[in-house]
């Protein structure tokens, strides 16, 4: 979930609000604060008022900072499966439905849906823009 936020999210106004989840530019402040480098997901109120984080208003709560969801290589690389499965409606196996993995039906079942709410939220934002800057993008 936190990919899927992430790779729909306005990274320039997230970067200057200082909600950036840009690991690689992310000062050692914010990454002490995230508590970045705790093998800990779990992060709950009781461990600060940060907890739950959100990447952007409105959106999940994560019990941990969104941008180490970019650190799991095996969890990118299936995120980037199923996006081009979504875009072009490909499956995993040649075939059709009943051909693919249980564990590809499993996954396709609850990202589909994600992934499109995701998409058309953002295309509502570019037309309509938001109730943060009440701006469309190019206006």
């Amino acid at each position: 979930m936190a990919l899927t936020e992430l790779s729909f999210a306005d990274h320039a106004r997230l970067k200057k609000s200082g909600r950036s989840f840009d690991c690689q530019n992310c000062p050692k402040s914010i990454q002490s604060l995230r508590r970045c480098r705790e093998d800990r997901e779990d992060f709950t109120e009781a461990d600060g008022s940060l907890w739950p984080m959100y990447i952007e208003k409105g959106g999940d709560l994560f019990s941990f900072c969104p941008g180490k969801a970019t650190w799991d290589h095996e969890a990118v690389g299936l995120f980037r499966l199923l996006l081009v499965s979504a875009e072009t409606g490909k499956l995993y196996e040649s075939g059709g439905l009943a051909d693919q993995p249980d564990w590809w039906i499993e996954m396709s079942s609850w990202f589909l849906r994600r992934y499109d709410d995701a998409k058309f939220s953002s295309r509502v934002r570019a037309v309509l823009g938001d109730s943060e800057g009440g701006k469309t993008r190019g206006s």
